[in-house]
């Protein structure tokens, strides 16, 4: 998905002066920061409340030996951060509850030598939240209510 319709467009903090934002897609250059704290911030479109799955740094060219994705929802709940296990870069132990509307998802990068990221790239692997559905049984005319689970593969670019 070039152009993900869930996600609004990622904040870069400190990026390389120039960065062209789309170099965080998986596949493309990537984006290198100026300093060790560099941070992207993504916040969720308006009326999406997505389940993540997995978050991470793809390119294997880049310094990044860790990541910390943290959700902070747009109310004054907590916010929850999750830490990739030492030595990878992918967070995919997210619960299975939609984050809530107008949340955001910043994504903090350690790295080797304490050193600024480089050739950052960003994937975002999510489903949408649950819907209720109604079932018509045909052999009877009782009603059943489930949820439905849509599917979704977000990459972030």
């Amino acid at each position: 998905m070039t152009s993900p319709q869930y996600l609004d467009a990622p904040q870069l903090t400190d990026a390389q002066a120039g960065t062209i934002t789309s170099n965080i897609k998986p596949g493309s250059p990537g984006v290198t920061f100026t300093t060790p704290n560099a941070e992207v911030v993504i916040p969720l479109v308006p009326g999406i409340t997505p389940i993540l799955s997995k978050v991470s740094v793809p390119n294997p060219l880049t310094n990044v030996l860790e990541i910390t994705v943290t959700f902070t929802p747009a109310t004054s709940d907590t916010p929850v951060q999750l830490t990739s296990p030492k030595g990878t870069n992918i967070v995919d132990n997210f619960p299975i509850t939609p984050l809530k509307e107008g949340s955001t998802i910043t994504i903090a990068f350690l790295t080797t030598a304490n050193q600024p990221p480089e050739k950052v790239t960003l994937s975002v692997i999510a489903c949408f939240a649950p819907s209720t559905a109604t079932t018509i049984i045909s052999s009877t005319t009782e009603l059943t209510t489930g949820t439905v689970y849509k599917a979704l593969h977000i990459r972030r670019s």
